[in-house]
């Protein structure tokens, strides 16, 4: 009987996580920067990082985006380090120079509702949860929920009850809606922030999911305790719905195609999805010159096709940074409705400006993702 041959690559994501460059330069800067009218977004951010930009996005160059991660050159695999030194661990000192004391009430929870696009990392290598917020955010929105209660002996102050799901149970988490900005006239976010001006769910879900993590039982949490983790596990966590993993080298085109579509609903996702990328370059993928960030976590949000060609939609977190390889730069045409399938109406998201979506051939997603997974 021949033997069942293994595969080297993880199916299920592991210690999945790098920091939004674009945050942390803005933290080094000491000031919020206008992306969309930077006229050369890469020469800015090779100068304030100090490393050319083809090798900020894989950890085996000890990029600044990836502290406390290695790459192991006997495995070829992304492991934590045990104790970082003050080199790999200049991003938490950077942070705790800028943090403004006490901490700010930057907005309201929602400005309108939770929207796919409203979730934006930070300097934190939680992009894995970062996905699943807009990925729930997306696919069951009304899984983001505010509930508030006010407290003080005058009921003037006010904190946030945020539930999480941990096999079958149900935590709630109580937080203000204080979090940490840089100091300064015009302080900026550090952490998770929302693209709507004005709006800090995305910062409450984090500050409350850092407070769950850390076991922390006043209102600061340490936020480190989020770099790294599970995009699908961060899903399940929001949701309390059951995990499914797929693991991208096991399955063909064909395979990948059927099952992400069996969770979509005339092209958008019905279910969260997420996927990610394996954790460095290596013989089989090179990341180099692609755009595609290594051990990172995206939103997959639908299917695409155009010309004949199939494609994954997905959502970089970062809400920007998009693949410069097989990407179509079309319309993307999806029925916007809610789990139910009540009214709904048709969305057109253009895939050509820089804010993270975009639809990568479904030959590449196979490739250069390690693989994807839902809850249901």
């Amino acid at each position: 009987m021949a033997k069942k041959k293994v595969n080297k690559f993880n199916t299920k994501p592991t210690n999945i996580g790098v920091v939004n460059p674009y945050a942390l330069v803005e933290l080094k800067l000491k000031k919020k920067v206008n992306w969309k009218q930077v006229k050369n977004p890469r020469k800015l951010l090779e100068k304030t990082l100090n490393m050319p930009y083809k090798k900020l996005f894989d950890p085996k160059f000890n990029s600044p985006l990836y502290p406390g991660l290695k790459v192991n050159p006997k495995t070829k695999r992304v492991e934590k380090i045990k104790a970082l030194s003050d080199e790999n661990d200049q991003i938490n000192v950077l942070i705790h120079a800028v943090i403004l004391d006490p901490w700010r009430d930057a907005g309201v929870f929602f400005k309108e509702a939770s929207e796919m696009m409203d979730p934006v990392q930070g300097a934190l290598a939680d992009c894995y949860h970062i996905a699943a917020q807009s990925s729930v955010a997306w696919a069951r929105t009304y899984a983001i929920a505010q509930r508030t209660r006010a407290t003080g002996t005058n009921q003037q102050s006010f904190v946030d009850l945020i539930r999480f799901y941990d096999d079958g149970q149900v935590n709630n988490i109580e937080v203000s809606e204080r979090i940490p900005m840089t100091t300064g006239s015009n302080p900026s976010f550090i952490y998770a922030r929302s693209s709507e001006q004005g709006e800090i769910w995305p910062a409450i879900y984090e500050k409350a999911y850092a407070k769950w993590k850390g076991s922390t039982s006043g209102d600061r949490p340490d936020y480190s305790v989020l770099n790294y983790g599970d995009p699908v596990l961060a899903c399940a966590q929001l949701t309390g719905l059951r995990k499914y993993y797929y693991s991208n080298p096991s399955l063909s085109t064909d395979v990948i195609w059927t099952r992400i579509r069996e969770n979509c609903m005339s092209q958008k996702t019905f279910n969260p999805m997420v996927a990610w990328t394996y954790g460095s370059s290596n013989e089989d993928v090179d990341y180099n010159n692609t755009n595609i960030v290594a051990n990172h976590a995206y939103s997959l949000i639908g299917w695409h096709t155009a010309s004949g060609k199939r494609y994954v939609v997905l959502r970089n977190p970062w809400g920007q940074t998009e693949p410069s390889i097989s990407a179509d730069g079309g319309t993307w045409y999806v029925w916007d409705a809610p789990y139910h399938f009540g009214p709904g109406w048709t969305r057109a998201v253009a895939l050509t400006p820089n804010d993270g979506i975009f639809a990568l051939g479904l030959a590449a997603f196979k490739s250069y993702f390690a693989g994807f997974g839902l809850v249901k």
